[in-house]
């Protein structure tokens, strides 16, 4: 199981919103952006200690699409955390961590650098630019 803490459940919809998603969009798919948005930034500057996951609680299916024949990005999440710490991940447990530390990181990135009325593509431009 994923957990994410409340602050984080409380920022996807309006992330999504900023994203300009339609409002019954999935939450997986603000927590997906912000694990594409951790493991996409190196910079120490975010690197975040993780507080409390009270929030909800994920099946890996419901992030990464496991054993969903039309949508498994399991392997690729693996190895973008493998490759993007420079470990080898053991199990599915030590998976489901690093997964959460990715949520929980690209939420903290995603908090501090944008409002409620950020412009979130000049926020990606200017990152990743």
């Amino acid at each position: 199981m994923i957990k994410t803490s409340k602050e984080i459940e409380d920022y996807i919809n309006p992330l999504l919103k900023l994203l300009h998603y339609p409002s019954h969009t999935a939450k997986w798919m603000g927590l997906r952006f912000m694990i594409n948005i951790s493991l996409s930034l190196k910079d120490r500057e975010y690197f975040i200690e993780m507080e409390s996951l009270d929030g909800k609680e994920y099946h890996l299916a419901q992030i990464t699409g496991e054993d969903k024949e039309d949508g498994d990005f399991t392997n690729i999440y693996y190895q973008m955390i493998e490759a993007y710490e420079n470990i080898t991940l053991r199990n599915k447990k030590d998976f489901e961590k690093r997964l959460e530390y990715h949520i929980y990181r690209g939420y903290s990135i995603l908090n501090k650098s944008l409002k409620t009325k950020s412009n979130i593509y000049e926020f990606l431009l200017q990152e990743f630019l």
